[in-house]
C-alpha cells in the first residue's frame, strides 16, 4: 500500500514541479490541442502547455494567469502511474486506501464518471494548508494503460475551473 501512496504523492508533487515552465500563451477563446507522448486532449486557448518534470508525468497544461510565486495554481497533469494492480478499480482502491490518513488532505467526493464512453473513477479532495487547494483526480484505463488526469486549482477558483477541467477530461485519448 505504501507504493500507491508514493504514486499519489508523486502526482501531487507534479503540481509543484511544473513551475516556471509555462509557454505558448494563446487567445482565450480558442481551443488548443495537445498531442504528444501518446496522449491527446483539448485545452483552453488562454492556457499553455507546461514541461512536466515529475516522474510518470506525460503532459501538463496550466493557466498562465494563475501564476503565483513563480508557479501556476491552476494546472492539469496527465500521469501514467506505475500501478501494479490488475485493473483500474484495484489500482484506485489501493492508492486511496490510506491516502487520507494523517496527510492533511480531506476527501470531498468520489464516484464513477464516464470519459469518452468509458467508465472512469473520480476522487475530489482538498487541503487547508497556507495555500488551500482542491484536487480532482480522474483515473481511467485507455488501451490497457492506467492514466490519472489531475486537475488542481486554488479552492477559491476550483468551482469556476470545472468547464476547463471538463474540456480536458472529456477530450482525453491515448494511443
Amino acid at each position: 500500500m505504501k507504493k500507491y501512496l508514493i504514486i499519489l504523492f508523486i502526482l501531487l508533487c507534479a503540481v509543484v514541479m511544473v513551475s516556471g515552465c509555462v509557454t505558448d500563451n494563446k487567445n482565450n477563446n480558442e481551443t488548443q490541442t495537445y498531442s504528444q507522448n501518446n496522449v491527446s486532449f483539448n485545452y483552453p486557448g488562454g492556457w499553455a502547455s507546461a514541461n512536466p518534470t515529475a516522474p510518470n508525468a506525460v503532459a501538463a497544461v496550466a493557466d498562465p494567469k494563475s501564476i503565483q510565486s513563480g508557479s501556476p495554481s491552476t494546472v492539469v497533469i496527465i500521469q501514467k502511474p506505475n500501478a501494479t494492480a490488475s485493473n483500474l478499480s484495484a489500482a484506485y482502491a489501493a492508492n486511496y486506501a490510506t491516502f487520507f490518513n494523517n496527510t492533511g488532505y480531506q476527501q470531498v467526493s468520489e464516484g464513477n464518471i464516464t470519459v469518452n464512453g468509458t467508465g472512469a473513477l473520480e476522487n475530489v479532495y482538498a487541503t487547508n494548508s497556507t495555500n488551500p487547494r482542491e484536487y480532482r483526480a480522474v483515473w481511467l484505463n485507455e488501451n490497457g494503460t492506467i492514466y490519472v488526469i489531475l486537475c488542481v486549482a486554488n479552492q477559491s477558483d476550483f468551482k469556476n475551473e470545472q468547464n476547463n477541467f471538463n474540456l480536458i477530461i472529456n477530450s482525453f485519448s491515448a494511443k
